[in-house]
């Protein structure tokens, strides 16, 4: 640098700065929220107004605004604003202005007008497109055309030929039949309101569709018979014709029907088929009836009405007289609460039946007219208590016959189960006392077959089963002690003590005298089963060999409360096993049903000889059994079904059935 000499150096050393940029960090920043007014082709303007704001930045001093010619500006502090109104250029430069120590900062901002451009011209109209579409059944692709058509957008639809049918067997509609349908395509595309279609503007002919195979019908079948006795008859012997679309059957024979027939005997049976065909009927054959299953049974004649009878010609009252004229009149002997008037011109007696007795009528009152309070009980005589209506407070009572008593919450109905709602309570009846609630942990049945069950002891067919320890016990054991603590090798008579293991290697029967003991492990029931049919030679005379025969040795049923308890099963998954010897001629079969249903085959076995043969078969099953349910086993001397080489010749004898339950 050279030195400062002279008098113009002096002067410029001592002069203030008049102009300085941002390096040294000191500015003014300036925004808006938008830099532009937008005008329309009205010369309206938007939005009305701008606001600048100016912001310093490490400046310090008052903000001065200026504008460029043309243009008005509002200041408020450090805002300044462009009205629209005011401004009559098209452009404006804003600018602010500080000074400080001599130096003055400055920042600029443009605010611009945007004209709207003027309307152009009004465009063309869209284009309309649509598909025209033409129908033709044939057994190959027609190679002809629909030929000319008008299509019509707003429809969407030729118009032109009118009514269905274009040229050369096409239609606008799918035409009826049962050759193939082929399909022609045409692009419609106008900016009118219809558009030309011409012959050769049709794409080629395209297969739309063609009828399939028929569809499967399949529809159950049954079939009725009743019969005198619980005999199953005979199925038919030929082949029957099923029509799906009414559901009749014709053919049937030996008696069977498709309704249930109103007459024919006591026991109903049913079997059924399975009808399933391409077309409207289906033959079915003999061979394909399900075996015969008894479906119900007419129950007993329940008990008459009572009558009132009025016979002349009696000047006394009699007795026998009363009873002739009840049977005289159709209604045999007398019932409680018969009314017979014995008279003849000057004489009249009416009396009732009630126990035996002929009592003497008194005379009726409208019960509206008694006093209340001014009837002795002695003077009612009624079938049931249930007759009369009233809060009986406290009773005294003598006698009480064939009563069901129930209290509690748990036991609303005379039914005799265990609660199923969580309450407590009591029923007493001809079965038996049930008090509390098993689900509840205090229970105590006492069940009229000498069947006692409470928590930790039952007794059932004369046998105590302990489920705790039996501590200090001693004296004479006549049956079987289970459940008891200790170790034993061999059959226990006579025992006493405490015992203080399982109980274990112990001997246990079951079944009948009637039928073969067999030997289980405790809690997995094993029921053996001397079957019925032992010794039997089915004649030529016979009406049926076809039959099952079972035992209730062999009948499983529900957590029944009056049933053995080797032979209750528990709900979910119960296996079965099933083990039957036997001498026969000529098969063996097992079978088995559910709560009295229809005999489901298991499994069989042919002897080969041409007489008498000892065979042997068996089968595991597992089954879900639900609350309430039962399920049984049966051996037949047939096949699975029911039949044999030679009907007239059938032995079943020394058969024994092994069964064996266990829940999982």
């Amino acid at each position: 640098m050279s030195a400062i000499v002279g008098e113009r150096d002096t002067l410029l050393q001592v002069t203030a700065e008049r102009f300085s940029t941002t390096a040294d960090g000191k500015a003014i920043l300036m925004s808006a929220s938008t830099p532009v007014f937008r005008v329309n082709s009205a010369g309206a303007g938007a939005p009305g107004s701008i606001a600048i704001t100016a912001k310093p930045v490490n400046v310090v001093g008052d903000i001065v605004f200026s504008v460029s010619a043309g243009t008005a500006l509002r200041v408020n502090g450090n805002v300044a604003t462009v009205d629209f109104a005011s401004m009559t250029t098209d452009t404006a430069l804003v600018q602010a202005r500080i000074r400080e120590f001599g130096v003055d900062y400055l920042a600029n901002y443009m605010v611009s007008k945007v004209f709207d451009g003027a309307a152009g011209e009004t465009g063309l109209a869209g284009l309309n497109t649509g598909q025209a579409f033409a129908y033709k059944r044939a057994a190959a692709a027609p190679a002809d055309s629909p030929g000319d058509v008008i299509f019509t957008f707003s429809t969407g639809a030729i118009t032109t030929p009118a009514g269905n049918d274009l040229a050369n067997g096409w239609s606008k509609n799918i035409p009826a039949g049962t050759a193939p349908l082929y399909v022609r395509v045409a692009a419609a595309s106008s900016r009118n309101a219809t558009d030309n279609i011409a012959a050769n503007e049709w794409a080629g002919a395209v297969q739309l569709a063609k009828d399939g195979t028929d569809g499967l019908n399949v529809a159950p079948v049954r079939i009725y018979q009743r019969g005198a006795t619980n005999i199953a008859p005979a199925l038919p012997s030929t082949a029957c014709t099923f029509t799906f679309a009414t559901g009749a059957l014709t053919g049937l024979n030996n008696g069977w029907s498709a309704q249930v027939p109103a007459a024919g005997g006591a026991y109903l049976f049913t079997s059924g088929a399975t009808a399933a065909s391409r077309t409207a009927t289906d033959d079915i054959a003999p061979g394909e009836w399900a075996a015969v299953a008894r479906l119900a049974a007419d129950g007993a004649t329940g008990q008459r009405g009572t009558v009132t009878v009025t016979a002349p010609g009696y000047s006394a009252w009699s007795d026998a007289s009363a009873v002739y004229e009840l049977g005289r009149a159709g209604y045999g002997a007398p019932i409680n609460r018969d009314v017979v008037t014995l008279y003849d011109a000057t004489h009249a007696v009416t009396k009732y039946f009630e126990n035996g007795a002929w009592l003497v009528l008194g005379t009726v009152l409208n019960g509206n007219l008694l006093v209340e309070g001014s009837v002795a009980a002695k003077a009612l005589s009624v079938d049931k208590v249930s007759a009369i209506s009233a809060n009986l407070g406290e009773v005294t009572a003598g006698d009480i016959y064939g009563a069901t008593l129930h209290g509690g919450a748990g036991y609303p109905t005379n039914t005799y189960l265990w609660p199923s709602n969580g309450g407590l309570g009591f029923h007493l009846s001809e079965r038996g006392l049930l008090l509390g609630n098993p689900a509840t942990g205090g229970y105590v049945e006492l069940g009229s077959g000498g069947y006692v069950s409470m928590p930790g002891l039952l007794i059932n067919g004369g046998k105590a089963t302990f489920s705790g320890r039996l501590s200090a016990a001693s004296g004479t054991f006549s049956g079987e002690l289970q459940a008891a603590s200790g170790i034993f090798t061999g059959e226990l008579k006579g025992a006493s003590g405490t015992f203080s293991g399982d109980l274990s290697s112990a001997r246990v029967s079951v079944g009948t005298a009637a039928a073969a003991t067999s030997f289980f492990e405790p809690g997995y029931p094993s029921i053996s089963l001397q079957s019925s049919a032992s010794g039997v030679f089915i004649q030529d005379s016979s009406t049926s060999s076809a039959v099952v025969f079972t035992s209730e040795e062999v009948l499983f049923m529900h957590n029944a409360p009056l049933w053995p308890a080797e032979r209750r099963i528990r709900s979910g998954a119960v296996f079965f096993s099933i083990i039957c010897t036997a001498v026969v001629d000529d098969q063996l079969s097992i079978w088995y049903r559910t709560n009295g249903g229809v005999w489901v085959w298991l499994s069989g076995v042919q002897e080969r000889q041409a007489g008498d043969a000892p065979v042997a078969t068996g089968y595991g099953k597992t089954l879900y059994v639900s609350a309430g349910d039962t399920v049984q086993f049966g051996v037949s001397a047939t096949n699975a079904s029911l039949t044999a080489a030679d009907m007239r010749r059938l032995y079943l004898k020394q058969c024994q059935a092994t069964v064996i339950a266990r829940n999982f």
